[in-house]
């Protein structure tokens, strides 16, 4: 079981507001900006689908993965029911698989911060080198840290209603300056008030945060050629007052 086994079912209505089209326009004119125009992509940590389907309806043509199967089975569906075939395969971002050939690889949503260390790290960005082509670029996002000891963490609660449904988050962080992570504990009540019924859904997600020259040094170890480290849909450098920051590398053409 994932971190995201009980999460899933919810995860979409709890990210609705996020614009998954505004953040592939900006990741595609990033990417085009180092001359990589749509052509073959993979999406490491891929969730349920949003960016992969986002990036196929803009003709890249696109493969997934996840370690979820419960975000993988909703990848899917979602896929099928937008006529697009996405070929989503259920698997570790930090395990080298049989994709290989891309001319990008993108990993989005802070899947490189659920790496808690630099071995972690190291081996997801392993996968992506081993995926793309010589010269392919490779885009991902993480939590920056310096916005983190800047802010500090807090309790959030976010409520969103559909009736008859009521989804109330309650997300309670705890800091671990020495090891550089974030614990985020997820409550969810999810409440059909119709039927005046609820259920409770309890999640940890264990959160690294990274500064850019920690980046570089695994992106260099890796056989990458960083190219920038920014804030997250700018470009911007990273600062205290956005936890979202991004990374561009290049593989090596002699890779």
């Amino acid at each position: 079981m994932t971190v995201f086994a009980e999460y899933a079912p919810w995860y979409d209505l709890l990210y609705e507001d996020k614009s998954y089209a505004s953040e592939v326009d900006f990741v595609e004119t990033r990417l085009r900006e180092h001359g990589v125009a749509p052509g073959k992509m993979l999406d490491l940590g891929c969730g349920t689908g949003l960016h992969a389907i986002e990036f196929a309806r803009r003709g890249w043509s696109v493969a997934g993965i996840d370690l979820s199967h419960e975000m993988i089975a909703r990848a899917r569906s979602r896929a099928e029911q937008a006529g697009l075939g996405i070929p989503f395969r259920q698997g570790n971002a930090c395990e080298t698989g049989p994709e290989h050939g891309f001319d990008a690889v993108v990993s989005l949503f802070h899947v490189a911060s659920y790496q808690n260390d630099r071995e972690r790290l190291e081996q997801l960005f392993r996968t992506a080198h081993a995926a793309l082509k010589p010269g392919g670029v490779f885009f991902f996002d993480y939590w920056y840290g310096g916005a983190v000891l800047a802010q500090g963490v807090e309790t959030r609660v976010k409520i969103i209603e559909r009736k008859p449904l009521r989804l109330t988050r309650i997300a309670q962080s705890d800091h671990d300056e020495v090891n550089a992570t974030v614990l985020v504990n997820y409550t969810l009540f999810c409440e059909d008030t119709d039927r005046a019924t609820i259920r409770r859904v309890d999640e940890t997600h264990r959160m690294r945060y990274w500064f850019p020259f920690e980046i570089n040094a695994s992106l260099k170890a890796c056989g990458f050629e960083p190219l920038g480290d920014y804030a997250w849909l700018s470009g911007d450098a990273p600062g205290s007052k956005t936890w979202a920051a991004y990374s561009v590398a290049r593989k090596s053409a002699a890779s």
